[in-house]
């Protein structure tokens, strides 16, 4: 598996793909290789019986060409060792490479529409069209996270697997009113957010809507990039508590299984990993109306176009049997169609049926 910054998880969606699934393809007799960054703050030789191949990454000194980097000296090592399948997780800076990609043992999971990112625009958005064709043409496999993304990738002509992220089913961790007390954040009456923090994650309208309601928002993410410190001057609302980026699912877990309502923006492409951990918590889902989200809410809470729709919505509150209802078929939906033991024997299911 290369094309993550690796396991353990300390990162994002790939990396917590990698984390529960290569674990279960060792149980199942395979040797599998994890390629993960130099700098990752955990650095282990093994996980779960997974291979961890640490490889040099100047990300830090040179930004996003560090990546490029990165991801060539990933390939050109899982070349020399000649693995019978590559998964390749995206393309984002990788698909520049893939004329060293065999074909005959690629597999690309394609992630999101990464080119309709805002962040992507201009020249970068043509630059990852081009790479996307490039990586559909050099795999013998595509992986789709989500009906409409598969359907996209039909224009392509290359077999095609959708094959969704999972997630854990949790309840509420033992003692987390005095977790969440602990790290001076409200246990109840709340609502809850995390996700990174971009355009087209729509903060914007998220915190919009906590701003013009005064309901109480925890939101948990990444805001001293440029658009994230932008956010936060202009929503410095008493009622909106940025939590930063936490990584201790425990304390992420008390939030989840306590907020009113989850927030959740994600409106590019795919099956979001942050959305369907917090339906694996129970939580009650206010989401972005797009076919993503859509698809995997299955008809689940309730989605929003703009902050106007969710301002509405955050001021509604549930009654306890409806909340108990929604929160048994989320986990129930999760267990049904999201789960890891499904997504990875669906995976392997996927690399024979592609030789």
């Amino acid at each position: 598996m290369l094309g993550s910054r690796g396991i353990p998880n300390r990162y994002g969606g790939f990396e917590e793909m990698a984390a529960h699934t290569a674990p279960l393809w060792v149980k199942a007799g395979h040797e599998v290789v994890v390629y993960t960054i130099s700098n990752h703050p955990e650095k282990v030789a093994e996980f779960k019986g997974v291979q961890i191949c640490h490889v040099f990454n100047p990300e830090k000194r040179l930004g996003l060409a560090g990546q490029f980097i990165y991801d060539l000296l990933c390939i050109m090592d899982a070349r020399r060792k000649n693995f019978d399948v590559i998964l390749q997780l995206g393309y984002t800076t990788s698909g520049i490479w893939s004329f060293l990609w065999p074909k005959h043992k690629t597999v690309t999971n394609m992630d999101g529409l990464e080119h309709q990112r805002a962040k992507y625009a201009g020249p970068l958005s043509i630059f990852l069209q081009w790479s996307e064709r490039r990586a559909a043409k050099r795999s013998k496999l595509l992986v789709a996270d989500n009906p409409e993304i598969a359907k996209y990738l039909s224009k392509y002509k290359v077999p095609t697997s959708t094959i969704a992220y999972g997630s854990e089913i949790v309840e509420e961790p033992t003692g987390a009113i005095e977790i969440l007390q602990h790290n001076h954040l409200p246990t109840d009456n709340f609502h809850l957010h995390i996700g990174r923090i971009q355009p087209d994650n729509h903060v914007f309208e998220i915190l919009d809507a906590a701003a013009s309601t005064g309901e109480t928002l925890v939101t948990v993410g990444d805001y001293t990039t440029r658009h994230g410190r932008k956010l936060k001057a202009t929503f410095p609302e008493a009622n909106i508590i940025y939590a930063g980026t936490i990584y201790d699912k425990t304390l992420l877990n008390a939030l989840r299984t306590r907020a009113t309502f989850y927030l959740h923006g994600h409106s590019v492409g795919g099956t979001n990993p942050a959305l369907l951990e917090a339906m694996g918590a129970g939580a009650m889902v206010l989401a972005h109306e797009n076919p993503f989200n859509a698809s995997v809410l299955g008809g689940l809470g309730a989605l929003w176009k703009d902050e106007e729709a969710l301002a509405l919505l955050l001021t509604q509150r549930p009654s306890n049997a409806i909340r108990e209802e929604q929160s048994r078929l989320s986990r129930e939906r999760i267990s049904a169609h999201f789960n890891w033991e499904h997504v990875a024997s669906s995976y392997l299911h996927a690399f024979t049926t592609a030789q």
